[in-house]
């Protein structure tokens, strides 16, 4: 899947250019936040424009969380813990400077589309606990190929958080603070000074993939792709470049990136002051 990522680049576009201009389903809602409520809690009528919360009742087509630049939302939207969204198609924002707080479990038919602009605060998501949030198709951090200018977006995977889709365009910074992403078919990071998609402000100055403590699961053998990341300096394992493990084995047919057990450096470093040590003893008769 990683050898030849134009072609696919340019399969996924035409995919995505097509859904983007389909008329919304008959009997479907779009839902759009307003946060005329407490302007926090997603699942308060009173926070959307319908009056009432998107619902799980499979008529949930589109919801549109961002309410123009500034936000006019400031205060983070929390999804809670018992809280199950559903949309059979995608999920977008936040943004411009918007946070989104997942605690519970989303679904989008389709896709997830956060953006931020480069010249204001970041929007922020963070992923806390066993929540979830599983893609059909696409999630587009930061960059999208209809409006390819606002990478400023940083996504927090927490806990035993997961994310799931099959593909991921990398315009801003992914956090896995031990949270699991899965990218099932592809994932685009454009080039150390393009962006992913035409005209889009990306590029490895507003990318970043920090891995401390979760886990980064790719399909394939992707060592290639990962090795081009740590020389690019948008990889790093806990705040340090190219700090990660690339692990073939453990889940067959996919690539796992996490960092190096703590405990394994602790080790490492215990053996190296035992060896100090050993070292003094045996030589200290000799050394004036």
């Amino acid at each position: 899947m990683f050898r030849n990522p134009y072609y696919l680049i340019l399969l996924v576009l035409a995919a995505c250019l097509a859904h983007t201009v389909s008329a919304q389903p008959a009997g479907q809602t779009n839902y759009f936040w307003s946060g005329a409520g407490d302007g926090a809690t997603w699942s308060q009528g009173a926070n959307w424009t319908t009056g009432i919360a998107p619902v799980n009742n499979g008529t949930t087509y589109q919801v549109f969380i961002g309410t123009g630049f500034p936000t006019t939302t400031p205060t983070p939207i929390t999804i809670g813990v018992a809280d199950t969204v559903q949309l059979n198609d995608s999920l977008f924002g936040p943004e411009w400077g918007e946070t989104l707080n997942i605690n519970g479990s989303v679904t989008a038919g389709f896709g997830w589309f956060p953006l931020g602009d480069m010249a204001g605060n970041a929007s922020v998501i963070n992923l806390y606990g066993n929540s979830s949030f599983t893609a059909g198709d696409t999630i587009s951090l930061g960059d999208t190929w209809w409006f390819p200018g606002g990478p400023h977006v940083i996504m927090n995977l927490y806990d035993n958080s997961q994310v799931t889709t099959k593909y991921f365009w990398l315009g801003g910074h992914l956090n896995l603070y031990g949270g699991t992403m899965t990218v099932l078919n592809f994932f685009g990071a454009g080039t150390a000074t393009d962006p992913v998609f035409t005209g889009g402000l990306d590029t490895d100055a507003t990318r970043l993939i920090d891995i401390a403590g979760g886990k980064l699961i790719l399909p394939g053998d992707a060592t290639a792709e990962v090795n081009d990341w740590i020389t690019r300096g948008i990889l790093e394992g806990n705040g340090i470049a190219g700090n990660v493990n690339i692990d073939l084995l453990s889940d067959p047919g996919n690539t796992v990136i996490t960092v190096p057990e703590p405990a394994s450096v602790a080790l490492f470093g215990l053996s190296g002051f035992a060896m100090i040590l050993a070292f003094r003893r045996r030589y200290s008769g000799t050394i004036s």
